[in-house]
């Protein structure tokens, strides 16, 4: 490229332009940085530094944001993206009083301990990732946790403040609900970005998804999610409300086309166990010389026979038909069972 130049440039005139542009960064490549709508970023740096690159006269403080931030936050979300991206007050303030916990500031002190909100990630949460989901909506059993802004106030950005702060807020959110995550059906955290942005949110965990179907301006967007993992402790007993069921099953179909399903059956079975915190095990029957044969037995607690039907239809091995099964409900007379 150097030779197409016109006039030539010398090595030395290259060095310049090139020291001028590290230094001095162009409207034009700030244009290009430019936020999303969810999960918008302003003006991120194109490979996003880790936390630890944060410089050291920062002293960051991350919290749940108040009604009293919510004029620092509107001064920097409306300085940060375009009009029509920009949330409005009303917005904001929608946010932090109906999703109080998915609403998080990040905060700097000065040698008097002044606190100054220097950024902040606010999401809401909703059944689908849709054009409404972006509005003022939230669904607090929603499964979606959908992000609508991560942003750094401009003095502060190019620092690894915004990876920090994301890396926090995604910590948060899970560690304040890995015990009940699951159980209140919040499964992922999704947001749009555009291209320029999708190597950051990438490196921060998220997988793309999509072009996305929602319109936003005139540029393409992509839908990104980050799939959440919760880990439970398992229910040893039923509780109060709760019952035991047994399952009993037999193959009906060759051990090599079962195979995959079974396969499958165990890690169903985990995934109750491990995210959801289910009371229930599964195995199998042997013989004498513990030779399988005698066919799978699965212990599950539910609060009555329709629940724990719903549950079963979910089975790998019986909805892949794989199975001749069988669902009643058990009753201890001498004695109980408790798993571990």
């Amino acid at each position: 490229q150097i030779s197409t130049m016109s006039p030539p440039m010398t090595l030395l005139g290259v060095l310049v332009v090139l020291v001028s542009c590290l230094t001095k960064p162009t409207s034009a490549f700030l244009n290009q940085m430019a936020p999303t709508p969810v999960g918008r970023l302003a003006q991120q740096p194109l490979q996003a530094s880790s936390s630890s690159s944060i410089i050291m006269d920062q002293k960051l403080h991350f919290r749940p944001a108040t009604p009293e931030d919510m004029d620092a936050c509107f001064a920097i979300e409306s300085a940060s993206y375009p009009a029509d991206e920009a949330a409005s007050r009303e917005g904001l303030e929608f946010r932090q009083a109906s999703a109080t916990p998915y609403f998080r500031v990040v905060t700097t002190t000065d040698d008097d301990d002044d606190e100054t909100i220097i950024g902040f990630c606010c999401s809401t949460r909703c059944h689908a990732f849709t054009e409404e989901s972006m509005s003022t909506t939230h669904a607090p059993d929603g499964k979606l946790l959908a992000i609508h802004s991560v942003v750094v106030a401009e003095p502060y950005r190019r620092r690894g403040i915004a990876t920090a702060m994301l890396e926090e807020y995604m910590e948060s959110i899970c560690s304040s609900t890995d015990a009940a995550g699951a159980a209140d059906g919040l499964e992922s955290i999704v947001l749009l970005a555009k291209s320029k942005l999708l190597s950051f949110y990438v490196n921060c965990g998220f997988a793309v998804i999509r072009p996305s179907p929602i319109v936003h301006g005139s540029e393409l967007w992509y839908e990104l999610e980050k799939r959440l993992s919760f880990t439970t402790l398992a229910q040893t007993v039923p509780n109060e409300d709760e019952q035991w069921f047994v399952k009993t099953e037999t193959f009906c179909k060759p051990f090599p086309q079962v195979k995959p399903h079974l396969e499958a059956h165990k890690q169903w079975v985990s995934d109750l166990r491990r995210q959801q915190g289910r009371c229930i095990t599964s195995g199998y029957r042997v013989d004498a010389e513990g030779k399988p044969g005698g066919g799978g037995l699965l212990f599950l607690a539910a609060k009555n026979y329709d629940e724990a039907l719903e549950l079963v239809l979910q089975d790998p091995l019986v909805a892949n038909e794989c199975v001749e099964w069988q669902l009643n409900g058990w009753i201890g007379q001498v004695g109980d069972v408790q798993l571990r």
